[in-house]
């Protein structure tokens, strides 16, 4: 489902730039065969960087990684339910719809997320995944990129 919303924020990367973004890059924590390369190839030819001590995971998550699920069991469970109303079946329906493709190599139960951040490091703007498959508002991430880069 990240695929999805890379997609969907590459697609708005001039935007990103001209309300003041330096900088536009997407967060891997791991490269099991050719993850990254067809993640770089179909979803975001722009900068990828590798965080394999998960560092930016743990921030957003408030000091680790937030998971939505305990595991594959109870992943498992979910999609089973025909009563399960999570958001994470939502947006696996709408990737479905969407048909972008998911990948089921690596770790896939952390979430992610998105940074703005200001010059000096500091955040202007957070986004957690609560569910897998949620994504930060593109007006959100424009509307903090415009009040991190205004002149002090």
């Amino acid at each position: 489902m990240c695929r999805e919303e890379a997609q969907e924020a590459f697609s708005h990367i001039d935007e990103f730039k001209a309300a003041g973004a330096s900088r536009v890059v997407a967060l891997v924590k791991e490269n099991v065969g050719t993850e990254v390369e067809d993640f770089r190839k179909g979803y975001w030819p722009g900068d990828i960087l590798m965080d394999k001590e998960q560092e930016f995971y743990k921030a957003l998550g408030g000091g680790s990684p937030h998971k939505p699920f305990s595991g594959l069991a109870s992943f498992l469970a979910m999609l089973l339910n025909p009563f399960a109303t999570r958001g994470t079946k939502q947006n696996l329906a709408r990737c479905k719809a969407k048909k972008v493709d998911g990948n089921i190599t690596g770790e896939g139960f952390v979430a992610g997320g998105c940074y703005v951040l200001r010059r000096d490091g500091t955040a202007a703007f957070s986004f957690l995944e609560k569910e897998l498959g949620d994504h930060a508002k593109v007006q959100d991430i424009l509307a903090a990129l415009r009040e991190a880069t205004k002149p002090e």
